[in-house]
């Protein structure tokens, strides 16, 4: 078995000694979970939870997000760069490390390969990824409808990894904690999908294991026009407690109608560790992971652009 198998087992078992010390409900609430099961939609609520039965007897499922900047990502208008900047980047009282222009200000884009960038801002580590995946409004309306549906599975190698959105037939999400909406300014309009989950699958000699998290969807922005001779759309989903990371992203599709009717992505992702003892263990590790996981999203972005994912 190799050093990061070893270490993953190491913080499996250091992740069921903290829920083991949780309360009863906390420990069987929504967070990251470790399974032998391919999530599915089907199956994913079920994983999260630990429990089928618990979909059944709840009728209401409390939602709370891990860190208090929900919204940190919310689209505001720039007219120095070629797509929206992000609410969180507004405050005065935090600084950049690394690379703020990249960040902020883009006025150029290459339009033969992906593109990607890292920054430190305050405590976040702010990871932003650009891609051009066609031209005109048909291909703008099929990124757009991908990216609000958030589903996608790609492969790296052995490992697959992905989001999967739950089915909310059998139970009503209530969402607490949630600060931003009171002085947004941002038109938004709720989302098609609300309750989420990433997952990675590790690669272990007898069988795969899939590290599962809950994740849940913050706003929808739909055909802005903040961004001159441009229409665009941004959606962002939040990691819930009970997540080994901290953090948000936002995907935005950008149309240059009144340019060169270019369609372009852009992916950007804040995040950091999670306060508990599995979050602290695992943000070291998690970097190349993560970087995979949005090359992985953006490229399917890509192929829906393309036709070639139905």
């Amino acid at each position: 078995m190799s050093f990061v198998s070893w270490a993953w087992c190491l913080i499996h078992t250091i992740i069921f000694v903290d829920a083991s010390t949780s309360t009863a409900r906390e420990a069987e609430g929504l967070r990251t979970r470790f399974t032998f099961q391919r999530p599915t939609r089907d199956n994913i609520l079920s994983i999260l939870l630990g429990s089928g039965e618990d979909i059944l007897q709840n009728k209401e499922l409390p939602i709370r997000y891990n860190y208090d900047e929900v919204g940190i990502t919310k689209p505001i208008a720039n007219n120095q760069s070629l797509f929206p900047s992000c609410v969180g980047f507004q405050s005065t009282k935090k600084k950049y490390t690394g690379s703020q222009p990249i960040l902020n200000n883009d006025r150029n884009i290459d339009t033969t390969r992906t593109t990607c960038s890292c920054s430190v801002f305050d405590e976040w580590r702010v990871l932003k990824f650009v891609k051009r995946v066609g031209y005109g409004k048909e291909c703008y309306k099929r990124v757009q409808k991908a990216a609000f549906n958030w589903d996608f599975e790609a492969r790296v190698g052995r490992k697959s990894m992905g989001i999967v959105s739950v089915s909310t037939k059998l139970i009503n999400t209530q969402i607490m904690d949630v600060q931003w909406q009171s002085h947004s300014t941002v038109p938004c309009t709720k989302p098609r999908r609300s309750l989420l989950a990433t997952f990675t699958e590790i690669c272990l000699p007898l069988k795969s294991v899939f590290v599962v998290n809950p994740i849940h969807v913050v706003y929808e922005m739909r055909d802005a026009r903040k961004i001159p001779k441009c229409i665009y759309s941004s959606t962002s989903y939040a990691t819930l407690r009970g997540h080994l990371l901290a953090g948000e992203e936002r995907v935005s599709i950008v149309w240059r109608k009144g340019i060169d009717n270019a369609v372009d992505v852009e992916i950007v992702s804040f995040s950091r560790a999670a306060p508990s003892l599995g979050g602290k263990l695992v943000w070291p590790l998690i970097g190349r992971m993560q970087k995979q996981f949005f090359l992985s999203e953006i490229e399917h972005l890509g192929e829906i652009a393309k036709h070639r994912v139905r």
